[in-house]
């Protein structure tokens, strides 16, 4: 007797005979190169979003997996009470690999009611609208890359959109990505009182109550302030992490090695943050509710494969639970740990790690993954790492030198031009600064590094079951530097300078924010999101004591602390370029820092919060020699040393003797 549980195979998919499958693509070059299957997502979309909530691959039922309503999905019950306590992995070995069945049965519903649209069109549109629906695939957002015009996608951050309707007449709607309409059960006791009140989806809400709109504005704005620090942390944690517990999630391994404070989960939490702004994509419980979260996730989904391609022998490890829903604190939980509530193929037995090791099980790649275009695995892995040195930078003095265009280049040549390019970092400001605009641009040294060029462009047959073959990424340009700053890599080797941060999860029992500074900030922390001197962030995505995440309640009663990282070697060329710092090197770093470095934290609200009364706050500096390869990628040393002279004494600051 066939199951009726709901199996997850992703898109129906049949490989080419190379092995090819469709691409997942980025949300813009989607848009602008596969006008047919941007129609369709739109369409599809807002279809999707209006299937009747308690239909189980209704939007609002996938999309409740990831929190609340904290109610079983598809009967998949846990250990203990039913009724409560969700399917979170969040800050657990299992992080990645969960959230990978769950975005592939997301696209399976959404490709499913693309499919039914795709036939409705006229007969003189239907055939190429079913051409393209079948190669349809989700798409995803690079919030990495490289700031050009908004860093928020009008995609995704306009209210209204344009598309083809399957009548044939094109039309405005509502942008399916701007907000969900939430459906009546979710006033009604399916969320907590916080979002009960808000009858759809918010991004940096203007109140907190049914009025309340969306400012998506401040969405690029913020995420442009901190561009560079963003793809520095990213290509840092490609290019130099080798083992995927380190890697994939933000648990702190207590492993006496401050080279693995980062990962891709912390990064996760900086976009969610970010995007947020204090509304739904800010808090886990409701953050699948927003329409971004699925684009968000796939890039997570994205930057993991292409992690995977890099490190092939390095997967999930095991390691005792927290404790969760359907795993018992202390349980091991490995690559063959069931990954509920998602029933495989067979719809029988659930997906493990070991099932979802591959994107193309579910029936897709990504642009970077392409690896049925290349005659070896030394081919694609070369191919690979190339594009993530071109989509997020190489090393980080050539990114700087490079990247920073006019204003670097003449602020090299001895004249006007340095005064000009970098006195922001040499006043205070009591004035918030202004927004960027054409006319107020970002200053040139916070988006230093070389943006990606465009994903190739596509095929004639671009909305067609052909599947294009991975473009040949040239190789890096060796380093070269102005010869007034060549002293900064003698022997091809410079100083790496990142800062780690460690904190109690649910220590404040909410979401709350670490913000790290190179020089002066004004005293309002209504103004720290676009300081021109804020470096980075590290966001802790806590949760209250009456969660209905049970997982998160075990990690409560645990203190369970997780880390982060905000690279500053980018900020640092600035300062050095400016005068005001001599070299990377130790002796002139350390003394810069310990005066010139700052931390403050804010909470889920934007208000200050006194650093000794985080639980847990340990802020901490560390070095590391990167050496620059022939090809300009860098080589990471496994040394990496702390500093805590230039942290001591400082609040939450690292002291010597203080635990790694």
């Amino acid at each position: 007797m066939a199951s009726s549980n709901v199996a997850i195979t992703g898109a129906p998919t049949t490989p080419g005979a190379n092995g090819s499958v469709p691409l997942r693509r980025e949300v813009q070059d989607l848009q602008n190169n596969f006008p047919d299957q941007w129609n369709l997502f739109l369409l599809g979309l807002i279809n999707f979003q209006q299937v009747d909530a308690t239909d189980l691959l209704s939007y609002y039922q996938i999309a409740g997996i990831h929190g609340e309503p904290f109610i079983s999905w598809d009967n998949v019950d846990g250990i203990s009470d039913p009724s409560f306590g969700g399917y979170c992995t969040h800050s657990s070995i299992l992080f990645l690999t969960w959230h990978r069945p769950y975005l592939a049965l997301y696209e399976q519903a959404l490709y499913a009611v693309i499919q039914g649209l795709a036939t409705q069109f006229p007969a003189a549109l239907r055939d190429r609208y079913v051409a393209a629906a079948q190669t349809f695939r989700l798409p995803y957002w690079d919030w990495a890359a490289k700031v050009q015009g908004s860093a928020f996608p009008s995609s995704i951050s306009s209210p209204q959109a344009t598309i083809v309707d399957i009548d044939g007449a094109t039309k405005q709607i509502p942008n399916p990505l701007y907000s969900y309409q939430l459906p009546p059960s979710a006033s009604q006791g399916d969320l907590d009182s916080t979002w009960s009140v808000f009858p759809v989806t918010l991004r940096y809400p203007t109140t907190n109550d049914a009025s309340a709109e969306s400012q998506d504005d401040q969405v690029s704005q913020v995420i442009s302030n901190e561009n560079a620090s963003l793809r520095n942390n990213v290509s840092l944690i490609l290019l130099s992490y080798k083992q995927f517990d380190a890697f994939s999630n933000n648990e702190w391994l207590r492993n006496g090695r401050p080279g693995t404070y980062g990962s891709l989960e912390d990064i996760h939490n900086e976009i969610h943050d970010k995007t947020g702004g204090g509304g739904h994509m800010s808090a886990l419980e409701v953050a699948a509710f927003d329409p971004v979260f699925w684009l968000h996730h796939c890039n997570v989904d994205r930057i993991g494969a292409i992690w995977q391609a890099l490190n092939p022998n390095s997967y999930v490890t095991a390691k005792a639970s927290e404790g969760n829903f359907f795993t018992a604190q202390g349980a091991t939980e490995d690559a063959n740990s069931q990954l509920k509530p998602f029933w495989n193929a067979s719809g029988a037995k659930f997906w493990n790690s070991t099932g979802v090791k591959e994107t193309t099980t579910f029936g897709y790649a990504y642009p970077e993954t392409q690896k049925w275009s290349f005659p070896s695995t030394q081919a694609y892995q070369t191919a690979v790492r190339n594009a993530v040195v071109k989509e997020y930078g190489a090393n980080a003095l050539t990114n700087f030198f490079s990247g920073a265009s006019a204003n670097i280049a003449a602020a090299v040549i001895p004249g006007p031009g340095l005064a000009a390019a970098f006195t922001k970092k040499t006043v205070a400001h009591p004035a918030p600064p202004a927004p960027p605009s054409a006319q107020n641009p970002i200053p040139a040294v916070k988006a230093a590094n070389p943006g990606p060029a465009e994903h190739p462009p596509p095929p004639p047959s671009a909305n067609s079951a052909a599947k294009p073959k991975a473009a040949a990424v040239p190789a890096v340009a060796p380093l070269e530097l102005p010869e007034q700053f060549s002293h900064l890599a003698l022997d091809n080797t410079y100083t790496e300078w990142i800062t780690n941060v460690r904190a109690v999860k649910h220590g404040l029992s909410q979401t709350f924010r670490i913000l790290v500074f190179l020089g002066e900030f004004s005293q309002d922390p209504k103004t720290w999101p676009l300081e021109p001197n804020l470096v980075g962030r590290v966001t802790v995505l806590g949760r209250a004591p009456n969660t209905g995440c049970a997982k998160c309640r075990t990690d409560q009663d645990n203190q369970l602390v997780i880390t982060g990282t905000v690279p500053l070697t980018t900020a640092l060329l600035g300062e050095i370029v400016a005068g005001r710092l001599a070299s990377l090197k130790t002796e002139d770093v350390e003394p810069y820092l310990a005066k010139n470095l700052h931390w403050r934290v804010t909470l889920f609200n934007g208000e200050e919060k006194d650093r000794n009364e985080v639980p847990g706050l340990n802020v901490s500096v560390v070095s590391t020699n990167v050496r620059i390869g022939d090809d300009g990628i860098p080589i990471y040393s496994d040394v990496y040393t702390v500093h805590p002279a230039i942290t001591d004494g400082k609040p939450a600051g690292h002291s010597p003797g203080d635990q790694i």
